[in-house]
């Protein structure tokens, strides 16, 4: 597990990931965590293409996605954010709706597989082993970690990278010193 995040941390420098992570017990009755995952993933990807056409690399994306009983409707879902949106406005960077492959097939989507359960064991078991492995490449500008969300009830300020890096953001305050 460890040889295989070392290849995402060392991976090309301009690479990052992209995880969501979701405290079940946030959700309101009827939610799907899944759909509310893919919105949001789908959001802070055409987001991180936003600032890198900004930067002068037109780039589009598409997503790669492991074969699942959700692909219609995650499909369904990536069309509708394209013309109608997402709660954050139009999708405007994605190329095409995703593609489905067998993780079986596709290193890179088992390379995938091993980054969210790295978030999965930090989130959910508090073990960050694996997950401080690729800590640092999570999509991540101005101080603040765009590359990882934590939803979460919000009933106590959560300590977790993404968490603080915002919250760090919004008071102005990075390496102990108010900012601004």
């Amino acid at each position: 597990m460890k040889s295989v995040l070392n290849v995402a941390r060392d991976s090309y420098f301009s690479s990052c990931c992209f995880a969501c992570a979701i405290e079940k017990a946030s959700l309101q009755p009827g939610q799907d965590c899944v759909a509310i995952a893919f919105e949001d993933l789908c959001k802070r990807f055409d987001l991180f293409l936003s600032r890198k056409n900004k930067q002068g690399e037109r780039q589009r994306g598409l997503l790669i996605l492991d074969r699942s009983a959700q692909e219609t409707s995650l499909q369904k879902l990536s069309r509708d954010f394209r013309t109608v949106g997402t709660k954050w406005g139009v999708l405007r960077n994605l190329a095409d709706t995703p593609m489905f492959v067998d993780s079986k097939s596709s290193r890179l989507v088992q390379l995938a597989d091993h980054v969210a359960h790295a978030v999965f064991r930090r989130f959910n078991a508090g073990d960050a082993q694996y997950f401080d492995i690729i800590a640092s490449r999570f999509d991540e500008s101005d101080g603040v970690i765009h590359g990882l969300a934590h939803k979460h009830s919000g009933k106590y300020p959560c300590p977790c990278p993404a968490c603080l890096s915002r919250r760090l953001a919004r008071t102005g305050e990075r390496n102990g010193v108010t900012v601004g």
